[in-house]
């Protein structure tokens, strides 16, 4: 299985890479940049390089409920959701970014905890939710609504799978430089012990 592996950054799947290849395993590798406007520019050359590919979306992001601790996650909807529109002092123009369902993961990553994504253009200091969700089952990531649809239409398979390293709020950034590196190895460890089973 040679999947298209897509991150923010570099250090972000670096130890993945370096363990499949390690396994004879050639991945190709796509960055889709940091943040939701570098992710929106390359969205339509990173969904060509997907085409009938299994892909492999990983990276970070924040909890709204309570952090202790790294932990791994996987992806079922996301949704445009800027955090001046959560706390309602702007909106989204209707139908203009509509929430995405994801493909069902391959059975290989289902044991993981499903969680909803909500993305912004910057990172939130705020744990404020938009109606209808709750912060036991969300989530917060900069890049993935930018690029994922394009990608959808595109891949054979996709698995969205993120590490939680913060809690949403004035000490996010702080959080997720203390735990970005143990993400990255927690990520690659996870996918490799489920290599086996991939088709």
């Amino acid at each position: 299985m040679n999947p298209v592996i897509i991150a923010a950054a570099k250090f972000e799947v670096d130890p993945l890479v370096s363990g499949l290849q390690q396994r004879g395993h050639t991945p190709d590798t796509v960055l889709a940049g940091v943040g939701a406007i570098a992710a929106a520019k390359k969205s339509r050359s990173i969904a060509d390089q997907c085409r009938g590919r299994n892909v492999i979306f990983v990276g970070t992001c924040g909890s709204f409920a309570n952090f202790s601790k790294v932990y791994l996650v996987r992806a079922t909807d996301v949704s445009w959701s800027p955090t001046c529109e959560r706390l309602k002092v702007s909106y989204t123009v209707k139908d203009s970014a509509p929430p995405i369902t994801l493909p069902d993961v391959p059975s290989y990553f289902q044991g993981l905890p499903a969680k909803r994504v909500l993305c912004s253009p910057g990172i939130s200091l705020v744990s404020a939710l938009p109606e209808g969700f709750v912060s036991e089952s969300t989530v917060e990531n900069l890049e993935l609504y930018s690029c994922i649809s394009e990608i959808i239409q595109q891949c054979q398979s996709l698995s969205v799978v993120l590490a939680v390293t913060n809690f949403v709020g004035p000490e996010s950034h702080l959080q997720w430089k203390q735990n970005y590196g143990l993400a990255a190895g927690m990520t690659a460890e996870y996918i490799l012990q489920k290599i086996g089973t991939m088709a």
